[in-house]
């Protein structure tokens, strides 16, 4: 055999090798010290907590926030949440952690001999765990490169390797922001697939003990991917009695079930134990968060696939020829089809139903990536259908195919290069800045408005903006008496506020007290509320400015609301058992104008 049939026999081993080159020397290129901020430090809280400051259970965050004011890693704390009793708790699941820990580990003993700070967040611990996430991407890869092997020719499954990779918003996600969920969600979906397959064919307790397990991990991680395992359930069912008949074959494996289930709650042991001491609940729910949340009944489907801000078959494009590959693997291969189908499907739908749509800052839409080996196994499905074509059609798809590719490739460089904003995309500035390599001042003014993450914003462009509301109460002389804690200035829905997509309210209050103490726990309060829970919440304190007379002043930008039937609130809130009076308030409602 000469060198290039070895090459051809093996394509798809070489492109997986040269994918693994670039994944990890584009990494190494593009590590920096803050990578371990934001979503990330909540997931990662669990190991300095646990292992340096020797509070696994979180009852005191004060080393957090010393931290954070050192170190700048977020705006604000809001990974952490609270128990019943108020107490402090992480607001995400252990999972991520779990698989963090050997490269925090080799972090901490380099930290500990190399004379570099012990503290979880100097560069030993930064470097290990995002080349440790680099080895999680190529493990996915190693797995997903098999599931195309078993149903796919060499070429094909090159073609799909190299497609996913390069050509979809993966590669944003496995290299500059691997220390994110969908890395690890992509690589145990892959072993979970991988997995199934083989427990079909010799039925082997090492099979299910990997499936198990991968559901097992991916629920700590985040729970929603329980849907995964609806994949092993259907996978080679398409009647009643062939259901009967897997369950027949997985109870008659005694010994293997009890092996299985003894791992996968060992696993699960310390997430369970962690629930139950802090709030005396072995499954708890940590996401408080009234601002975003699951909506089953409000999908946003269109703003998914096609929005410009941040659409899936806009940014990702040549995943169409996947959702197209879904009808060729129904005709060829209905083992996988039903199975498939239903977790896409039920998958889209629960991505799409929940309320920041966007999915923060990433790269298109972020959580599609750990359906990437379904899709890539539809995408090779549409590929075996054309692989009998004429070449003058192969070769027009494959011109299609670059196509798109360039078109993703060339948006991530603008995303990289600050010409896409993550954020803040409005359809005027994604064609103002289509095919663009520089972005003007005057097309900055076209995405939408500049949120600042700590809470703290400023009215700066009032001239953008018309007032809509202004009210005015002089000489007030409202008293506040001992039981009376809040004073409402403003309560309306969204809705009756403003049909844009946000707004500024400016609020002047003045109150009387001849005790500045009590001032000390008086606040102006602005705040959104979903089903009564706050978000967006904003506080401003009373300052002294002449003889009992206070003063409290206050810029509020709306958050990104959840449900336009949300209530807006702007009240005082006097946090004692003493008297104030009001003296007077201004409040001012801003929109934009156009």
């Amino acid at each position: 055999m000469n060198f290039a049939t070895h090459i051809q026999n093996k394509v798809s081993l070489w492109t997986l090798l040269l994918l693994s080159i670039f994944i990890f020397s584009y990494r190494s290129n593009n590590i920096n010290e803050k990578e371990i901020s934001w979503d990330v430090l909540g997931y990662y809280l669990y190991l300095p907590a646990t292992f340096i400051q020797e509070d696994p259970l979180l009852n005191d965050i004060s080393w957090l926030e010393k931290i954070n004011e050192e170190k700048e890693l977020t705006d604000t704390l809001y990974m952490i949440s609270s128990n019943d009793e108020g107490e402090p708790m992480y607001f995400f699941l252990m999972g991520t952690a779990i698989l963090y820990f050997p490269f925090f580990i080799i972090g901490h003993i380099i930290a500990l001999f190399g004379g570099f700070p012990v503290d979880g967040f100097s560069m030993p611990y930064t470097l290990a765990i995002s080349y440790g996430a680099i080895l999680y991407t190529l493990l996915g890869l190693y797995y997903f490169r098999k599931i195309l092997r078993y149903f796919f020719s060499e070429n094909i499954t090159a073609i799909v390797l190299m497609v996913i990779v390069i050509g979809t918003n993966y590669v944003h996600h496995m290299t500059l922001k691997n220390l994110e969920t969908v890395n690890f969600i992509f690589t145990f979906v892959a072993i979970c697939i991988w997995n199934t397959i083989k427990w079909h064919e010799n039925y082997k307790t090492k099979h299910l003990l990997y499936i198990c397990l991968s559901i097992t991990i991916l629920c700590l991680i985040k729970p929603t991917e329980i849907l995964i395992a609806f994949f092993p359930i259907f996978y080679n069912i398409n009647s009643k009695q062939e259901l009967i008949d897997k369950w027949k074959k997985l109870i008659v494996n005694k010994k293997g079930i009890i092996i299985t289930i003894t791992a996968c709650l060992l696993l699960a042991l310390p997430q369970i134990s962690y629930w139950y001491i802090k709030t005396g609940q072995i499954i708890y729910d940590s996401y408080k968060n009234p601002g975003v949340g699951l909506d089953l009944t409000s999908p946003h489907i269109f703003n998914i696939l096609f929005s410009l801000r941040k659409g899936w078959l806009i940014y990702t494009p040549i995943l169409i020829f996947s959702l197209i590959g879904f009808k060729y693997m129904y005709q060829q291969n209905k083992t996988i089809f039903k199975a498939s189908l239903i977790y896409f499907g039920l998958s889209f739908y629960l991505i799409s139903s929940w309320t920041e749509w966007w999915y923060g800052a990433s790269f298109s839409i972020r959580p599609f990536i750990g359906l990437y080996p379904i899709l890539g196994i539809s995408f090779g499905y549409f590929l075996l259908h054309i692989s009998d074509k004429k070449n003058t059609l192969k070769l027009g798809i494959g011109l299609v195919f670059l196509a798109l590719i360039s078109l993703n490739q060339f948006q991530w460089w603008q995303l990289k290069n600050y010409i896409l904003d993550p954020y803040r995309t409005t359809p005027a500035y994604y064609w103002a800045t289509f095919l663009q390599t520089t972005v003007s001042e005057k097309d900055k003014k076209l995405l939408l408005v500049d949120r600042n993450f700590s809470g703290i914003n400023s009215l700066d462009d009032k001239k953008s903006y018309a007032c809509s509301l202004d009210l005015k109460k002089g000489q007030l002389n409202k008293m506040l008496t001992e039981k009376e804690q809040f004073f409402m200035l403003m309560h309306k829905e969204y809705r009756e506020i403003t049909k844009k997509d946000h707004f500024w309210i400016e609020t002047k209050v003045q109150v009387e007290s001849k005790d500045s103490s009590i001032i000390e726990n008086t606040y102006l309060i602005s705040t959104m509320e979903h089903k009564g829970g706050a978000y967006g919440y904003f506080s401003s304190s009373f300052k002294h400015i002449k003889e009992n007379i206070y003063e409290a002043t206050q810029t509020f930008l709306s958050p990104p609301v959840r449900n336009k039937s949300d209530n807006y609130k702007n009240y005082i809130w006097k946090n004692n058992s003493e008297k104030i009076v009001v003296k007077s308030y201004k409040l001012k409602v801003y929109e934009k104008k156009n």
